[in-house]
């Protein structure tokens, strides 16, 4: 896991952040010719999000009881007639 910087201690930084967040476009940062860091801006999905909550309540009407009995017996009954062959 990374560890956090805060950007508030060091201006120039928290300039090229700003910077990024407003175009929302990577910038590199290079030692010479050589990229040794990447500052991306960080997107949320809010239709990611809204995908999921639509599920909500989806199985409202599913008899649940009903569906483990059904789960059980066929694990039980794929159990069985499964011939292993080595």
């Amino acid at each position: 896991m990374s560890t956090a910087i805060d950007i508030n201690k060091i201006p120039a930084l928290a300039r090229l952040v700003e910077e990024v967040e407003a175009t929302k476009k990577p910038r590199e940062l290079k030692r010479d010719d050589r990229v040794v860091a990447v500052v991306s801006p960080v997107t949320y999905d809010s239709s990611a999000k809204t995908d999921l909550m639509s599920f909500f309540g989806s199985w409202k009407d599913v008899d649940t009881e009903t569906l483990k009995e059904d789960i059980y017996s066929d694990r039980t009954r794929n159990a069985s007639n499964t011939a292993i062959n080595l």
